[in-house]
């Protein structure tokens, strides 16, 4: 997939015509991370926006314990750091490969550049940002849950409803490994492992590696707290 076609699929440049498509393109720079490579610091100036290619960022934030909470997780087509470039503020979190990652670099000015001569953009951030408040909303919404059993099984109704309608039977794969939801809900890899030894034990969920299967949608929301809506939001 060339620069243009991936930036045609990006949610902030879907909008945009092919003209300002390779525009866009001729002043993004390619990179390639090795996996834990750093693309930025909390704290940081902001230099810019990216997008990645193939691979995963994770972006976190270091806690009191010296143990570290995974805000969000960006995939293909995903871009990460659009809050600084919008607001002139430093990074708010760090951001790091977690494997092989290429992504594309755009700089803070050839954003505001872009922001100011294409306005059909500021819809598209508008709802990225939109986005981005309400995944920390879900993420302030499992952290407020006592037991680790309770969070996972929270995080296990958000993975699942991303894939459709709820119901007994719904199929999906994991989207975190063990150790990564461990620190995106503030506990440990084992006591995350036991939660979904229990989960399995209690018949209320089913699992092949990643591969999970909801064998009771009414004893997993009952469990995670969120009744008959998979998400906790404000109005």
């Amino acid at each position: 997939m060339d620069v243009v076609e991936l930036l045609a699929r990006q949610p902030l440049f879907e909008r945009l015509g092919l003209e300002a498509l390779r525009t866009v393109s001729g002043r993004t720079v390619r990179r390639r991370l090795s996996r834990g490579a750093m693309l930025f610091r909390e704290g940081e100036a902001c230099r810019g926006l990216y997008i990645v290619i193939r691979g995963r960022v994770v972006a976190y934030r270091a806690i009191a314990d010296g143990r570290e909470q995974i805000l969000d997780t960006a995939g293909p087509g995903q871009s990460i750091a659009e809050l600084p470039v919008l607001d002139g503020g430093p990074y708010p979190a760090s951001a790091r490969a977690a494997e092989t990652t290429d992504v594309l670099f755009l700089s803070v000015n050839d954003f505001e550049w872009l922001y100011q001569s294409h306005p059909e953009i500021a819809g598209a951030v508008v709802r990225c940002l939109g986005q981005r408040l309400r995944s920390v909303v879900r993420l302030v919404g499992k952290l407020t849950l006592n037991e680790v059993p309770e969070r996972v099984a929270f995080s296990l109704v958000e993975y699942a409803s991303a894939h459709g309608p709820l119901r007994d039977g719904t199929r999906f794969r994991l989207p975190r490994r063990h150790h990564e939801l461990a620190a995106e809900l503030s506990t440990t890899r084992e006591s995350v492992t036991r939660a979904f030894s229990k989960l399995e034990r209690d018949g209320v969920i089913s699992r092949r590696g990643r591969d999970i299967v909801i064998l009771s949608v009414e004893r997993l929301r009952a469990l995670a707290g969120t009744g008959a809506s998979p998400l906790r939001l404000p109005a």
